[in-house]
């Protein structure tokens, strides 16, 4: 067995796993357990008239949730009747997926024209907008930030006669490595 090849087969299911949240990394902010940052008990309850209140939910959890799908249900209804009203040319229409359920499936759509009043506004845009040499453009920002100082040439060395950031903003960059110590 290939043990690289394993290695890059495991790496990819975690992150597929990671996406689903089927299994959560502990220090990670990102990858964490959202259920596991939710109040609870007493603190929960010191704070619920604030949050929900915040949230303008006045109703119970069951009261809100019946709502909301009564709202979800209607609109499948009304996408349910104009698939029907459109017919067989609809580029829309419901399928069944794998497990059964029904998916909503919309083909590929064409592209709607350009309207013109953003024709215009992008020509109006343009034709404001100063032209501008990118090297001489960060030139300028660094000799007010000296931000190109935190990076150092891509070539071992650089060209005879001219600055480290000079030769890079003219040139490719690479941020400068990490020192230790």
């Amino acid at each position: 067995m290939d043990r690289d090849a394993y290695v890059v087969c495991v790496l990819e299911q975690l992150h597929r796993a990671l996406g689903r949240r089927d299994v959560y990394a502990r220090p990670s902010h990102r990858w964490a357990d959202p259920r596991a940052m939710l109040l609870a008990g007493e603190r929960w309850d010191a704070v619920r008239e604030d949050v929900l209140a915040g949230l303008s939910l006045t109703d119970t959890s069951e009261t809100h949730l019946a709502r909301l799908l009564i709202t979800l249900d209607a609109a499948w209804k009304q996408t349910a009747a104009r698939l029907v009203e459109a017919g067989e040319e609809a580029r829309a229409r419901v399928i069944a997926g794998l497990n059964g359920r029904a998916r909503l499936h919309v083909d590929h759509l064409d592209a709607l024209g350009e309207p013109d009043s953003l024709v215009w506004l992008r020509t109006t845009v343009q034709v404001m907008l100063p032209r501008a040499d990118l090297p001489e453009l960060l030139l300028e920002v660094h000799a007010w930030t000296g931000f190109l100082d935190a990076y150092t040439h891509a070539w071992p060395r650089p060209p005879p006669g001219q600055r480290t950031w000079q030769s890079a903003s003219r040139r490719c960059w690479s941020p400068r490595p990490a020192t230790s110590g």
